[in-house]
């Protein structure tokens, strides 16, 4: 008897599935993802999950959000498996640039030697994405100091010129 996972479950909200970009106006960062709410929506309810991707872009203040694909689906497997088309799309085209913690598109549920080659790769891959995200350069947008973004989350704690929250 086969499984049915929540992957595989027919659901009509999946009609209204939109792949959508947001843009950083200041340093090129991107974030790629899908919703089968307005764009509005979901851009207001990242605000409210600060561990996303998203957060980095959205914290500065300086964006663009815009839409890719409007594609209905009919199950959250066919909405992860087009999000992750683009995202490595994306990926391939800008490298470090797309924030995006997690590419979709992959079950790991699916078979335990996909799960394992597919976290073997991915964990190569970061280690290289990681060197290559501390050597780049950041500048802190409250007092205009440039230093690499291994630096970063030490510096944006104990900045002078951080507002006061």
């Amino acid at each position: 008897m086969q499984q049915h996972s929540k992957f595989d479950t027919v659901d009509e909200k999946y009609q209204r599935t939109l792949i959508y970009g947001i843009i950083c106006l200041i340093t090129g960062e991107m974030y790629v993802g899908s919703t089968y709410n307005t764009l509005d929506e979901r851009i207001a309810a990242h605000f409210k999950r600060r561990n996303c991707g998203a957060w980095q872009i959205l914290e500065r203040g300086s964006y663009k959000a815009y839409e890719i694909q409007k594609c209905p689906c009919n199950t959250l497997r066919e909405k992860l498996t087009l999000e992750g088309g683009w995202q490595r799309a994306y990926k391939a085209s800008f490298g470090v640039l797309l924030v995006n913690k997690q590419v979709e598109g992959f079950f790991s549920k699916d078979s335990p030697e996909a799960a394992r080659a597919y976290n073997k790769q991915y964990r190569e891959n970061r280690k290289e994405e990681d060197k290559a995200r501390a050597k780049k350069p950041w500048t802190c947008y409250w007092c205009n100091t440039t230093m690499t973004t291994g630096g970063k989350a030490k510096h944006k704690k104990r900045c002078k010129s951080k507002p006061i929250e």
